[in-house]
């Protein structure tokens, strides 16, 4: 590491934000080291009872004796992002798990949570080597903010967790692992402020957590008010790295492609 970066705090958040690359190396875990390092951790005893009094024993039963690989979504989707994830953990002999809180509320105003009523499905690309996109809106928007997502209904009053569900069978990706963490939210404070300490604990020594946290755009201020802190809390309890890695392409945080949709998806809206 430059000897610049070796004096960088974790507490100097506006410079980890400001630079990519100072916040990859201390957020994110290399995917080579980070299989290597959950099968050392899971043969540590000492420290997988250390977590597990940190955490009080509340350790979601599906992370136990697997080596699980987890992506954390409002609603599980099999967009760009989900079908990377489910690439990558699938390659390495990961068990796929996906995290839902489906006690969050519906907001159009989030990104993620806008493209859950409203689809991008991916098209041919263009002459400026961008993907032409078709969105087709499944849910009255002014109905539902402020809703929790399990009550959210689409167009035609089918729950939306439902039919994101049902667009894996679409897209040939049966015999996902699905798990809904609202209770353990709820037990861990409700607030990301407040349970995310606890949950970058799980991935300690319990999994490792696949996922791209904003430097820039509409999502910034989440990675610096609410990710830095609660990984900073982490370090100093257990003094090492909560398995963090990224999902490539990194190039591409502010890109739509992430949120894309195969357009076989189609078929279950009854669209060719």
């Amino acid at each position: 590491m430059p000897t610049e970066e070796k004096k960088i705090s974790i507490g100097d958040y506006e410079k980890i934000m400001s630079d990519r690359n100072i916040f990859n190396q201390i957020v994110y875990t290399p995917l080579s080291e980070a299989l290597r390092l959950l099968d050392e951790r899971q043969k540590d005893k000492e420290l997988m009872v250390k977590v597990e009094k940190l955490l009080k024993g509340d350790i979601p039963e599906v992370l136990k004796n697997k080596k699980c690989g987890v992506q954390f979504r409002q609603i599980a989707t099999p967009n760009n992002d989900a079908k990377n994830f489910l690439k990558i953990t699938e390659g390495f002999n990961l068990v796929p798990l996906f995290f839902e809180y489906h006690n969050d509320k519906f907001s159009s105003n989030n990104h993620f949570k806008r493209s859950l009523g409203q689809l991008h499905i991916q098209g041919r690309i263009n002459k400026k080597d961008e993907y032409q996109i078709e969105k087709i809106t499944i849910m009255d928007f002014n109905k539902h903010n402020g809703k929790r997502l399990k009550e959210v209904i689409t167009y035609w009053n089918e729950p939306i967790i439902d039919f994101h569900r049902k667009l894996f069978g679409v897209c040939n990706l049966n015999n996902q692992n699905f798990y809904d963490m609202s209770e353990w939210v709820k037990k861990h404070g409700a607030k990301p402020e407040n349970y995310y300490k606890q949950f970058f604990l799980l991935f300690i020594c319990f999994g490792i957590l696949f996922e791209n946290f904003p430097t820039a755009g509409e999502d910034k201020n989440f990675s610096k008010e609410i990710i830095l802190p609660a990984f900073e809390s982490v370090l100093g309890l257990v003094g090492i790295k909560p398995l963090i890695v990224p999902i490539p392409p990194m190039d591409m945080e502010n890109d739509d492609y992430w949120i894309l949709y195969h357009p076989v998806i189609k078929s279950a809206l009854n669209i060719k």
